[in-house]
């Protein structure tokens, strides 16, 4: 063999030719990603130990020749789908000590012939079912191990017919399916250290890794299992492995108490002990409305736990469907009900000990359905009509006020429950109502405006014969609810509102304008009043008596009536407080002349005489007359010798 250096190699790396063979080896070069002038025609290419992120795209195409590629300790996080499309020729694939976390289904297509696959020491979670179809045949070696997988393909595992060596230690798978290996005749190592495995399922495979096995052949092969680290349930669930007789003996018990932390291989086959299944609790009895939901409950213990399933009433198990849903936990749940689902359902607890049964009776309360033979009142066909046992009042735009009474067909037995049932033209959805025994009305809310609507009341009670709920139609009515404008009501309180606002505003500004004049005139009036008496006390009785002599006799009789001894009548003339005060003035006027008390009767005499000349006398008295001599001027002289002027101002002031 010769070795060469060939004329096309990517830089820091070492191209070498072995017997046509070329080797491109990149390890340790502090690459960041894979070099786009590698040789086509490449056999070996090695890129480990070096910080490439991704692969794919046209990295690899037109390698056919490839047959080992190795990309080993990088820091790899995805693979792009059809990555190695081209690798037709590739026998083996490391990917170990990388970053990836999932293997889609299209991210190892192309790898017809691929024999051995490493993806150790990553931080997969997911590996998909269909990423393996391309080299089920061909695939020799799988190492899964160091992950953080739960479950792994199964179903793809147990048709590797070429399967050698699988590992799948340090992971967190909990379960093995069943029958999974019973078809791998050429595995001969089985690795599942430190998962979670808690039981194992009877196979072929263990048998074959027996001490003592004859003539082993390439189908027949010992096998090696490892197991150890996980955490057995000890139970008769592992009796058929106890019975094997293999050398290994590092498997612990992890359960039941009794058993913990002692070796597998040294507990007797009769410790290995299962308990029965008990049920503890499940729905004896149960009664839905057709159409509503229904739940039947079923709790069991035992060891190991038991399985639940459900028989319905014609001896088929319940499978699940989109109207029921069968739980792991027991729960068996009928979403909507119908009057087939009617009867007694079984469930059954099955564990490796045995089974337990409990029956649930499911009781449906059938409902009346519309054109079922009752008459057009609404009412059963023993009632005539004539008796109008269901009635609709105080009908809104959205509620209705329903009364019903049972009249004088009264049941034998006592009601369970009323059930009001109703739909619209707007909806032909039927809506239910569930009412006490003891109510006989109920309030209908959120309705639609506008809208017709039929209305059945019906009673349920057991007829006291088959222990059975039975539903009586107590009556059917129609009302329809009233029409519902809310933006034009709004509208025209929004109006209402504004309108009142103003008129009371006008109202406020008119009562402001007209007290504001009546101010004005009031303070007019009474500043007019004032001069006017102020003038006439100023003025001599004989200005006043020639002023009235001359203007026309209907202002001489005024005149003459203010030159009259009784100064008060100017004063209700004129200006009352003013006048007031001119009669207390001349009353103590008189007083002081005669040095007698003038009474008052007798100025309101003298003020009640009519058109009285300004020549006669004022007063008529005889105390007048009997002390004539004693005044100054003559009785019958004019006016001023009722008063001097002068005297009443001096008493004005």
């Amino acid at each position: 063999h010769t070795w060469g250096m060939v004329s096309i190699c990517p830089f820091h790396c070492v191209c070498r030719n072995l017997s046509e063979s070329l080797s491109t080896l990149c390890v340790n070069k502090g690459l960041l990603f894979v070099p786009p002038n590698i040789d086509r025609r490449t056999v070996e290419l090695r890129l480990a130990d070096n910080y490439i992120l991704e692969v794919g795209g046209a990295d690899f195409a037109n390698m056919t020749g490839l047959v080992d590629l190795t990309l080993s300790r990088n820091t790899i996080h995805a693979l792009r789908p059809l990555a190695f499309v081209d690798l037709e020729s590739l026998r083996s694939l490391h990917l170990d000590t990388n970053r990836l976390t999932v293997v889609g289904p299209q991210d190892l297509t192309g790898l017809l012939n691929l024999q051995h696959l490493f993806i150790n020491n990553n931080q997969l979670t997911d590996v998909s079912a269909d990423a393996f179809d391309d080299f089920l045949l061909s695939l020799e070696d799988l190492d899964l191990s160091y992950n953080n997988l739960r479950r792994v393909p199964w179903e793809a595992i147990q048709n590797m017919a070429s399967l050698n060596t699988l590992n799948l230690d340090h992971n967190l798978i909990d379960q093995i399916a069943e029958g999974t290996f019973s078809e791998l005749y050429k595995l001969s190592r089985l690795d599942m250290t430190s998962n979670r495995l808690q039981t194992l399922p009877p196979d072929p495979l263990f048998s074959r890794s027996q001490i003592g096995v004859v003539s082993p052949t390439p189908y027949n092969a010992i096998i090696s299992l490892n197991f150890g680290g996980n955490p057995l349930h000890c139970n008769c669930e592992l009796l058929w492995l106890r019975r094997l007789t293999r050398e290994d003996d590092m498997e612990t018990c992890a359960t039941p108490a009794h058993l913990a932390g002692r070796y597998f291989w040294s507990i007797p086959e009769e410790e290995f002990t299962c308990e029965p299944p008990l049920i503890t609790r499940n729905t004896n009895k149960l009664w839905v409305l057709e159409g509503q939901r229904a739940t039947l409950k079923c709790r069991a213990i035992g060891d190991p736990e038991p399985v639940i399933h459900w028989v319905s009433p014609d001896d088929r198990i319940v499978a699940n469907t989109s109207r029921i849903h069968s739980y792991y936990n027991g729960t068996l749940d009928f979403l909507v009900t119908r009057s087939r689902d009617d009867g007694a359902y079984t469930c059954i607890a099955i564990n490796a000990a045995g089974e337990s049964t409990a029956q649930v009776d499911l009781k449906i309360i059938p409902l009346p359905h519309r054109g079922n033979g009752e008459g057009e009142n609404g009412n059963s066909g023993s009632h005539t009509g004539t008796e109008r046992l269901v009635g609709v009042l105080s009908v809104t735009s959205n509620s209705a006020q329903v009364r019903w009474y049972m009249g004088r067909t009264t049941l034998p037995y006592l009601v369970w429950m009323f059930q009001i049932q109703y739909n619209s033209t707007a909806d032909d959805a039927l809506v239910y109502r569930i009412l006490p025994p003891t109510s006989n009305s109920f309030l209908l809310k959120n309705l639609v405006s506008g809208a017709d609507y039929r209305l059945c009341v019906l009673a349920i009670f057991d007829d006291g014969i088959s222990s059975l709920a039975t539903t009586k139609v107590l009556g059917c009515t129609q009302f329809s609810t009233k029409e519902d404008y809310p933006e034009c009501r709004s509208l025209q309180a929004h109006f209402l509102g504004g309108t009142l606002t103003v008129m009371v505003g006008g109202v406020v500004v008119v009562t402001l304008l007209v007290f504001t004049v009546a101010l004005m005139v009031r303070h007019r009036v009474c500043g007019d009043c004032r001069d006017e008496a102020l003038t006439l006390a100023k003025l001599s009785p004989e200005a006043q008596c020639s002023q009235g002599a001359d203007a026309d006799p209907t202002q001489a009789q005024v005149t003459r009536r203010r030159c009259s001894f009784d100064v008060g009548e100017v004063a209700t003339t004129t200006c009352y407080s003013y006048a007031k005060r001119l009669s207390v003035i001349w009353n103590r006027r008189s007083q002081s002349l005669h040095g007698m008390l003038v009474q008052c009767a007798s100025t309101g005499s003298v003020s009640g005489v009519g058109g009285q000349q300004c020549g006669q006398p004022a007063l008529t008295q005889g105390y007048l007359r009997a002390h004539a001599s004693n005044n100054s001027s003559n009785s019958n002289s004019n006016c001023s010798g009722t008063a001097k002027p002068g005297d009443l101002e001096e008493s004005v002031v």
